[in-house]
């Protein structure tokens, strides 16, 4: 007997397999079980599922764990084996958020330099100027593919700005995409120290799955020590409010489904993770999710990012202030868009009839966001903040057709922070004079000094095709 047959032959007798077709049956077996126990944490709660496996099956944990139940999670429920989820106690890591707002330094940023991307040359130009309108202690991580010629882009870069030598550090790392808000987000552990906190799993199986960092990797790249979430999250959708956290509720649905908990549970957990109350936006009651289907939403949009920026405390009294996205002073701005006849050049009809049709979609959409962004403004000024509308033209992203141009204008997805010593916002102008001026106009209202960060509206315009901004792309870090 050969040592190949030998070693086949040890396996089926651990595992008593008599043919493979038991072995295919099992395989079945055990993923109907998978799938059953995935289904049943999205209707009934964690505790109620793992307590049923216990009582008929006297499963383990090993055997739970393989059937897919969330262990980390079972154990904030210390009498789970009863089937009671009394003595609850989410797990603190120790945390509290980084100081965040325009009256803070921007410090140093985590850009994604994706070769999966059209955007490579944007974002090269991005780099350039965020080096040249930023302040000269803002440092620029960049993570590049591996095996990426790193020499080659270092001298690259020292033709963008003579300080780019001295702040702009590329280091290797998978990468599909160039929002690099999404994958962790900064912290500071109880010292004071900075440390970064990454997801449970980020977008695993879907397009973007190679923007997700692993733990040992980002300590290497970085030299920060990482921390992982026990909940699902993405860092366009929670965002750092001062003394809270404001968080999209299709996240807090999206980990009632996927860990089998109640609204109140996940919002409990993430706040002891992140050192401070966790406030839900949005309408929870609209969240739902299908098999094999996107879940319908309860935002404005898909990313809280997108319609809200928090600006930190301003002014003699020290008020919070937030921007909005204000849809009814966008369609104010229409005509000026309307004018620009590049715009609607080269679509699929004459360009008279796609301004038509433009000009729909902008009014469906603005009136269907409206009643939702007023709802984040109530919610914003119950808590304190003093918030500004500013000007936001937008084309629901399941609707457009027209996608060869940009024709989302908004001005939320902003980074705050010091310039100069003033508070101020950076942000990528559009190209579209009235708009940009209306924009700077409520800039300055909040008490802000506007910072173009780039002189036209190219980087914008490309970008935005990809729904992204300014802050989509720059993650803080320390």
């Amino acid at each position: 007997m050969s040592a190949l047959q030998r070693s086949l032959e040890s396996i089926e007798a651990k595992f008593k397999v008599s043919s493979l077709g038991v072995l295919e049956r099992h395989a079945q077996a055990l993923q109907a079980y998978r799938d059953w126990c995935t289904q049943s944490l999205a209707r009934q709660h964690l505790v109620k599922v793992a307590s049923l496996f216990h009582r008929k099956y006297k499963a383990d944990e090993n055997q739970l764990e393989i059937l897919g139940i969330p262990l980390d999670v079972l154990a904030l429920f210390p009498k789970w084996k009863s089937g009671s989820t009394a003595g609850f106690r989410p797990k603190s890591l120790g945390l509290h958020p980084r100081p965040y707002g325009a009256g803070q330094p921007l410090g140093s940023l985590r850009l994604q330099l994706s070769p999966h991307s059209e955007t490579i040359p944007y974002s090269l130009m991005l780099i350039r100027d965020l080096l040249r309108r930023t302040d000269p202690d803002v440092l620029l991580w960049v993570v590049v593919e591996p095996g990426a010629n790193l020499d080659g882009l270092r001298d690259l870069s020292r033709n963008f700005h003579a300080s780019a030598a001295r702040r702009v550090r590329f280091v290797e790392g998978k990468s599909t995409t160039i929002f690099a808000q999404d994958n962790a987000r900064a912290a500071l552990d109880e010292d004071g120290q900075a440390v970064l906190l990454i997801p449970r799993e980020f977008s695993r199986g879907q397009s973007r799955q190679d923007d997700e960092l692993s733990i040992d990797l980002a300590r290497k790249q970085f030299g920060l020590p990482v921390l992982q979430s026990m909940f699902f999250w993405e860092g366009g959708n929670l965002l750092d409010a001062g003394p809270c956290c404001l968080i999209g509720v299709d996240s807090v649905g999206e980990n009632m489904r996927r860990l089998g908990l109640r609204r109140q549970e996940v919002i409990q957990g993430l706040s002891a993770e992140l050192g401070c109350e966790v406030v839900p936006v949005g309408d929870l009651s609209k969240y739902h999710h299908k098999k094999g289907k996107e879940p319908s939403s309860g935002q404005a949009s898909f990313h809280l990012d997108l319609d809200i920026s928090l600006l930190g405390r301003q002014g003699r009294q020290k008020k919070p202030r937030a921007l909005i996205a204000d849809p009814a002073r966008g369609l104010d701005f229409l005509p000026a868009v309307l004018a620009k006849a590049s715009l609607f050049r080269d679509h699929f009809v004459p360009p008279g009839q796609a301004k038509d049709l433009i000009e729909a979609e902008y009014d469906s959409y603005a009136h269907d966001r409206h009643p939702k962004l007023l709802a984040y403004c109530d919610l914003l000024e119950s808590l304190g903040f003093h918030v500004v509308g500013v000007p936001d033209l937008r084309i629901d992203p399941k609707e457009n057709l027209f996608k060869i141009r940009n024709f989302d204008f908004s001005y939320c997805n902003v980074l705050p922070g010091l310039r100069n010593g003033r508070p101020a916002v950076h942000y990528l102008p559009w190209g579209i004079r009235e708009l940009d001026l209306d924009a700077e106009k409520q800039f300055r209202l909040a008490g802000l000094q506007p910072v173009k960060i780039s002189k036209d509206g190219r980087i914008g315009n490309a970008l935005m095709r990809w729904l992204g901004g300014l802050h989509c792309f720059c993650g803080p870090l320390r």
